[in-house]
């Protein structure tokens, strides 16, 4: 009785050990690496908590955790180099998290080096800018299928983390999105992420930090029609450059004060009408009043609106990550399969959207990370489901 007591206390203690201990081995790796401060005259990089997040066959399986020296020097040992295995580097600096690209040793290779850059941090948004915006609505039945897409420049070279709190844990409030109080189903994509993002009285908000360079978003609504016709407005939160609005649909009237009708745009087919804007000022409501709208249903989606982003910015690369959202969910009949396969695809383009420099590396890692997180989840689930059938 003893020893079978002895042996069961045992087989509980292994089983309340975590899986990074029981998985990661001790071994040769060695990840070395610095943190570069890029702000000019920006604040010491000594003394900083570093952690190293380990990932075998992309499912994290722990961390480890040390300090960097005087000159902002940091050395991780005795990590396994087995293939499967890989490493992300990851430290919060003024509130702002940054991550190392994945880091994986070649056969034979015992040392990584690594060189995380870092920013300094302001509350202040003024060098916040749309370099860029564009409204693609898409006419079905009784609905507008309305795309937004920003390309957000932060001139300064500086972190920008926000200055207003949201919650009780100290997050704050980053970038601002307009949304009319009749959108549905909402529909965060591209540089949003659901952990991240909270309803507003006109819309909603972001809470990641906007890094010195380029961000790109994109998001997606719906909004009714009972009659023929429908006023579309939008506030204008940051001063915008460029500002296209294009409506697909043939004999669908188009009234802007506002914006200047260009050439349509014709697209595998269909017809876009296409408005354009310059020099918008923050605080400004751009305004478009459609007339004509069809009663019977006009099929389309998603894949024309990348075809009309990929015609506008010339083929930029866009990833396009639906998921159900706050206000009314949008339902999904996809399958843990499809779902998966989805995730896989959207992970091949996102390396070669980095690989060509069309997406900030900052930008690239964390969307990379949390989308390899779901694919793990959704394994789990698949195979948990596979298990109780």
């Amino acid at each position: 009785m003893i020893k079978r007591t002895a042996l069961l206390m045992i087989i509980v203690f292994l089983m309340s050990l975590s899986t990074a201990v029981l998985a990661a081995e001790p071994g040769s790796g060695i990840i070395e690496g610095d943190i570069v401060n890029r702000t000019e005259g920006g604040s010491s990089v000594a003394d900083q908590d570093i952690a190293l997040k380990t990932y075998s066959n992309g499912a994290e399986m722990g961390s480890a955790a040390t300090k960097t020296d005087a000159k902002g020097r940091f050395v991780f040992d005795s990590l396994s180099t087995e293939s499967g295995y890989s490493y992300q580097v990851t430290l919060t600096y003024q509130e702002a998290e940054y991550y190392s690209e994945q880091l994986y040793f070649d056969e034979g290779e015992t040392t990584k080096s690594v060189e995380v850059i870092v920013y300094d941090a302001t509350a202040s948004d003024e060098a916040i800018k749309l370099t860029m915006a564009h409204t693609i609505i898409h006419v079905e039945q009784g609905t507008l299928h309305v795309e937004e897409y920003f390309l957000f420049v932060n001139e300064t070279d500086r972190t920008y983390i926000g200055s207003k709190e949201v919650n009780v844990d100290g997050t704050k409030e980053t970038l601002r999105f307009f949304l009319p109080e009749e959108a549905t189903e909402l529909q965060p994509g591209y540089g949003l992420m659901d952990c991240c993002i909270y309803d507003s009285e006109s819309g909603f908000i972001d809470t990641m930090p906007v890094l010195p360079g380029n961000k790109e978003v994109l998001y997606s609504y719906r909004v009714d029609y009972k009659s023929g016709a429908y006023t579309f407005s939008r506030n204008v939160n940051y001063p915008t450059a460029g500002y296209a609005l294009l409506i697909d649909g043939e004999g669908i009237g188009v009234d802007s004060n506002q914006l200047v009708a260009e050439e349509p745009m014709d697209i595998e087919g269909m017809r876009f009408n296409y408005f354009s804007g310059s020099d918008i000022t923050s605080g400004e409501v751009i305004v478009a009043h459609l007339s004509g709208l069809p009663e019977a249903n006009n099929p389309g989606g998603i894949i024309w609106i990348a075809l009309v982003l990929a015609v506008l910015l010339g083929g930029f690369g866009f990833i396009y990550l639906m998921r159900k959202k706050r206000l009314q969910p949008a339902s999904t009949e996809d399958s843990l399969d499809q779902r998966r396969q989805k995730l896989l695809v959207e992970l091949a383009q996102l390396d070669d959207n980095f690989g060509d420099g069309k997406i900030p590396e900052t930008t690239y890692r964390n969307l990379r990370a949390a989308r390899k997180a779901e694919l793990v989840e959704l394994m789990q689930r698949s195979k948990k489901e596979g298990g109780n059938r």
